[in-house]
């Protein structure tokens, strides 16, 4: 009796289907990074406009805007007020364009770095520009759009002065 209990319960646990192998998520990352690259131009573009509900629609509700010298802006209603502000100035005019754009194998994240150009009225009241390069974390929405969710400028340092 017991002897066939065993032979069966063995013989119905080879017969078990294997697990499913998961199936791999497919490589979209050239089609993401395409799709990434025509967002930033129009990020940019929006900066140039100085649209800012547009520019500031560009990032994620919980977004981090982290600039030199001053607090890291956190949350879409502080970056609607910080850019909002920069972009009321008469001598604002901001471009950059990215160097580089890498996303993630898993398609959800995406980074960005590139040179960056940004004029403001200085402290003496005259337009004082400044360069430097920055890095934008990119995250994917549920709609498969991108938007940034890490935005940190990093200014050049200034340049030496001419040695006579």
């Amino acid at each position: 009796g017991r002897t066939l209990v065993l032979v069966g319960a063995v013989a119905l646990v080879a017969c078990a289907q294997p697990a499913p192998t998961p199936t791999p998520t497919p490589d979209t990352r050239g089609a993401d990074e395409a799709a990434l690259r025509a967002t930033i131009k129009d990020w940019a573009a929006a900066a140039q406009a100085k649209d800012a509900t547009k520019f500031t629609s560009f990032y994620t509700e919980d977004a981090v805007v982290m600039m030199a010298g001053a607090p890291d802006i956190s949350g879409m209603p502080a970056i609607r007020e910080g850019i909002g502000q920069m972009m009321s100035d008469p001598a604002f005019a901001l471009s950059f364009e990215p160097a580089n754009v890498v996303v993630a194998r898993s398609g959800d994240l995406a980074y960005e770095t590139g040179p960056y150009t940004m004029t403001m009225t200085g402290p003496d009241k005259k337009p004082a520009t400044e360069t430097g390069h920055y890095v934008a974390i990119w995250r994917k929405q549920a709609d498969g759009t991108w938007k940034a969710a890490v935005d940190a400028p990093i200014s050049d340092p200034p340049a030496a002065p001419a040695q006579p």
